[in-house]
């Protein structure tokens, strides 16, 4: 949908499994690629496949993943949403990364910004990339709360599509 120079939401649900780290960072360049905006498709496809790694390792166990996005002339946001882990995240001192713990540093390097909140039993990671998104914060996640009212990241399946009240009727990429 591309409404007033945005292109999104566009949002895909996945299963929690490693081996589709490929196929969301082809998905989430193909977006940005296909949009008019300043941003760099393979650092937001490499930030994306960190956030979902993320999510698979430490979102509940069997659960699913939204990979979402919203794209303006100036920008792109990312966000990543699980069934909602136990911690919450954060950057690593690097005394403390181990084998993992680098995911973060990654979009940290990359992203103009980026944070994380919970919302509706869900563990959402998101980041920024090109100038900023400046809208109020009830206007800029509205749809995501929607999304999140219909979509259980905590159950095993296929991606499915959602469909949010008596506003959109096609979703995701498209």
């Amino acid at each position: 949908m591309i409404i007033g120079g945005w292109r999104g939401p566009g949002w895909q649900v996945f299963d929690a499994d490693p081996r589709l780290g490929r196929e969301i960072r082809e998905w989430i360049r193909s977006a940005i690629s296909g949009h008019d905006c300043p941003v760099d498709a393979a650092d937001a496809a490499l930030v994306v496949t960190e956030l979902f790694g993320n999510a698979v390792r430490h979102g509940p166990a069997g659960g699913r993943v939204l990979v979402g996005y919203c794209l303006w002339r100036e920008g792109a946001r990312l966000v990543v949403c699980d069934g909602g882990g136990p911690g919450t995240p954060r950057l690593m001192r690097p005394g403390e990364l181990a084998e993992g713990g680098r995911g973060l540093h990654v979009v940290e390097a990359l992203a103009t910004r980026w944070g994380s909140f919970r919302l509706a039993g869900t563990q959402a990671v998101w980041c920024d990339f090109g100038q900023p998104l400046h809208a109020a914060a009830s206007d800029a996640w509205a749809w995501l709360h929607s999304v999140l009212s219909v979509c259980n990241l905590s159950a095993p399946g296929r991606p499915v599509a959602a469909v949010m009240p008596d506003t959109l009727t096609a979703v995701g990429a498209r």
